[in-house]
C-alpha cells in the first residue's frame, strides 16, 4: 500500500488510473467467486436453522459446514 503516495501530478494519476484498471477485472472475478461460496453458506444457514437439533439431517448439515 505504500506504493502508492498522495498524488501530485497528472502523471501519477494516470499511473494510479492504469493500475487500478489493469488489477479491475481480476478483483471483479474474485469478488464474484466469493459472492456465491458466501450466499451457498446463507442458504446452508437458512436450512439448517428450520431442521431439529441434534436430528440426523442436522448432523448431515452441520458436518457439511
Amino acid at each position: 500500500l505504500r506504493k502508492y503516495v498522495a498524488i501530485v501530478s497528472l502523471e501519477q494519476r494516470q499511473c494510479y488510473k492504469d493500475d487500478f484498471n489493469a488489477k479491475y477485472e481480476e478483483y471483479r472475478n474474485l469478488y464474484s467467486v466469493i459472492d456465491k461460496i458466501t450466499q451457498k453458506f446463507k442458504q446452508f444457514q437458512e436450512q439448517w436453522k428450520c431442521l431439529t437439533p441434534g436430528s440426523e439431517s442436522y448432523q448431515v448439515k452441520k458436518d457439511k459446514t
